[in-house]
């Protein structure tokens, strides 16, 4: 059995991505806030002590490493982001891991969508810098693959976007939700799914994965709120980014044909794919799990 390492693996994605790793892999599911991860042997351990790291997969010696962990709101966010990648980075290409690690379609500016793998990144923010400075780290292992993704959701209570809206519902406050910009939300089982398809593949470069629908935070807020039994026409406001944020990428729409050509699991549109999270979520029964962000 192929062993495989997963970072972050109590995070959004991380939790899913160890479930179905576990099955299919001799899975270390590293994590660093708490021990929530969803399957294979828990390891804490902090991606930034270089040491560790090296440690551990000199140890461990995987033959894939999914490097999902990522640090978006912290105060030392770039550092933790640009430094965590140099030590997984350097740590594959010792053990000749193959390695696949997760970026952001924030690496673009939102002005000339569809983005394929080829387009050159301009991002406006410090993370979406900081990934696509990781992105050229990266790129330089040949054994490597890039893989850039969108909004992950999931109806689970720890997703970091439920948390928001459900946070907002709590304090009664309205939910602003913007109408003028556009990402490919996917579900976080869906994009797990197909990071172990690829685990088992040898495409190397950048993979565009990302739902399947060019939809406003204003679509998907609703919808998301619909599934998790509100009424989204009581709660949501309407309000424009170009007004409030214009900082911020207006359209991050990527091209998904190297994804439909080369994968077997199919990207799952967001009804489809809210609907399985309900009865995942219903099948699960209650949870007490932490409610922490997970981060490196």
């Amino acid at each position: 059995m192929k062993r495989l390492l997963v970072t972050g693996a109590g995070g959004n994605l991380g939790r899913p991505l160890s479930t179905l790793a576990a099955s299919q892999f001799d899975t270390t599911s590293i994590y660093y806030h708490h021990s929530t991860v969803g399957g294979g042997n828990p390891v804490q351990l902090d991606l930034r002590e270089a040491q560790a790291v090296t440690a551990l997969i000199n140890t461990i010696r995987p033959d894939v490493i999914i490097h999902a962990a990522a640090s978006e709101r912290s105060d030392d966010m770039v550092e933790t982001n640009r430094v965590a990648a140099i030590n997984i980075s350097q740590s594959a290409q010792e053990t000749g891991a193959r390695l696949i690690a997760i970026s952001t379609d924030l690496v673009f500016d939102g002005t000339a969508p569809p983005y394929d793998e080829e387009a050159h990144p301009t991002p406006l923010s410090p993370y979406g810098r900081v990934k696509a400075e990781n992105e050229q780290r990266f790129l330089l292992y040949n054994n490597c693959l890039i893989v850039r993704t969108s909004i992950i959701y999931d109806l689970h209570p720890s997703n970091n976007q439920v948390k928001w809206l459900q946070g907002l519902i709590e304090k009664g406050q309205s939910i602003p939700l913007f109408v003028d910009e556009i990402r490919q939300p996917i579900w976080a089982w869906n994009l797990a799914a197909v990071l172990i398809e690829l685990g088992n593949s040898p495409v190397t470069g950048v993979m565009n994965v990302a739902g399947p629908q060019s939809l406003s935070r204003w679509q998907y807020g609703c919808a998301l709120l619909s599934a998790m039994g509100h009424q989204p026409e009581l709660l949501a406001q309407p309000v424009y980014a170009a007004q409030i944020a214009p900082q911020r990428p207006r359209d991050c729409t990527l091209s998904l044909s190297k994804a439909r050509s080369t994968l077997k699991t199919h990207l799952l549109d967001l009804n489809t794919a809210l609907a399985l999270a309900r009865e995942k979520l219903r099948l699960s029964g209650p949870t007490n799990l932490n409610n922490n962000q997970s981060m490196i």
